[in-house]
């Protein structure tokens, strides 16, 4: 009897754990298998189909059962995989890989962020609206503007190249253990404008009747501060928005990447607020992208491009949908180091094959020297942001401790000289 009440009862969190955690994951599933089996041949044969490019369409359905464990587990999206696989191996055309990695994401990232959310994972709620709006901006204007006049080989090296600078971003977050971490930008923020606030007035001391009018009289110092932190927090918060935007309309991803280094290098927040924030902010960007591509902004589709594009998409939307959320539990089994070394490898690697593949010192004049510099300073230039943003907030850390450690030193000088109430001296 006791047995039987003891297997109901995890029959029972296992359905809620369904319900609640897995909802989305299965109505996807649902609706995907119901497709599928309306028309079997041609559903299920479209996986060992040829593609008008390179190989057949399950290796897309291969590649994605790795990128979307990337794209739940960290803050790189799935798309980090999946264009430089199309673009580099399979001969696929950038503007098609890039409405792949946002297609595929739109599903696979929005599957994570359920779980994000009935997991209660903490999130950033200030980088989540300001980088949305940022990040829906700058898709936009790159998709009209930025990504149509951009030729195949420079959008290949700009992706692999800011890649292996948010890898060197990486290296230099992981390379203090020690560092002190915040749960949110605003958070750090307010620690910063408490550690300059002058000393208060000692207990026991006594405040002029002038000094308490003024007091009294519109915002104090402290509100006037913050006030001043927020304005800057949400500026710094929109403009990388719309940095990561722009190379989401380049290569499918970007907006996560960017968020998440100015979250963790600047703002010194904890990954484990950071990674979920980056990895809802990308999902919404990616299912914002995708929607506006079927408009289509950005360009037309060649004849018969739309229908090659739901192909790849629709091989993988089974294996994202699952992939994603596992992600989200990666870290539980791995440390931060190791993902972090796997983040590293796949940069360095994607590079390589990038160099290999695309060979821009051998591009035809004067491409060979415009490919090389563009390279050269997107790498150079990524890696010296990031490395700077990284030294401000460190600089900034060290400000707080240092005027921290000050103004308690002087607290106490003040405790040891405070005179007693005057009720209290004797006569």
């Amino acid at each position: 009897m006791e047995n039987d009440e003891k297997q109901q009862s995890r029959m029972s969190a296992f359905l809620e754990t369904l319900r609640k955690k897995w909802v989305f994951t299965i109505l996807v599933e649902i609706a995907w298998f119901i497709w599928a089996f309306s028309d079997q041949e041609a559903h299920f044969g479209r996986y060992t189909e040829e593609t008008p490019y390179t190989g057949q369409y399950y290796l897309m359905a291969i590649t994605m059962i790795f990128g979307s464990l990337v794209a739940g587990a960290t803050p790189a999206g799935g798309g980090a995989v999946a264009f430089p696989v199309m673009s580099l191996a399979l001969n696929v055309p950038t503007t098609m890989a890039r409405d792949f990695s946002l297609g595929i994401q739109s599903f696979g990232m929005t599957a994570a962020s359920f779980i994000i959310y009935f997991l209660e994972v903490p999130l950033d709620i200030e980088a989540l609206i300001y980088g949305t709006i940022g990040g829906t901006t700058g898709l936009l204007v790159g998709l009209e503007g930025v990504a149509p006049f951009l030729l195949p080989a420079y959008t290949k090296m700009f992706f692999v190249s800011l890649w292996l600078s948010f890898a060197v971003a990486l290296a230099i977050l992981n390379r203090r253990l020690d560092r002190k971490v915040y749960e949110s930008a605003k958070e750090a923020d307010e620690s910063s404008v408490l550690a300059c606030l002058p000393q208060e007035p000692a207990k026991g001391a006594e405040v002029s009747s002038g000094d308490q009018d003024e007091n009294n009289e519109g915002p104090t110092t402290q509100e006037i501060m913050l006030n001043k932190a927020r304005k800057r927090r949400i500026a710094i918060l929109l403009c990388i928005g719309f940095f990561g935007g722009i190379c989401s309309s380049i290569a499918g991803s970007g907006l996560d990447m960017a968020t998440f280094s100015v979250l963790t290098l600047y703002y010194r927040e904890s990954e484990k607020v950071a990674t979920p924030t980056s990895v809802v902010l990308m999902a919404v960007n990616a299912v914002v992208g995708i929607l506006v591509r079927t408009i289509p902004i950005g360009g037309q589709y060649a004849l018969g491009e739309r229908e090659t594009l739901w192909k790849f998409i629709s091989v993988a939307i089974p294996v994202v949908v699952v992939g994603a959320p596992l992600g989200a539990y990666v870290p539980i089994i791995l440390s931060r180091h190791q993902i972090a070394y796997t983040l590293y490898f796949l940069s360095v690697a994607q590079f390589v094959l990038a160099c290999i593949v695309v060979k821009p010192w051998a591009a035809p004049s004067p491409h060979a020297v415009g490919l090389s510099v563009a390279c050269a300073v997107t790498l150079l230039g990524g890696s010296a942001l990031f490395y700077k943003l990284a030294d401000l907030g460190e600089a900034r850390d060290a400000e707080n401790v240092s005027k921290s450690e000050s103004k308690g030193t002087e607290e106490e000088s003040d405790e040891e000289f405070v005179p007693d109430r005057p009720d209290r001296i004797s006569t």
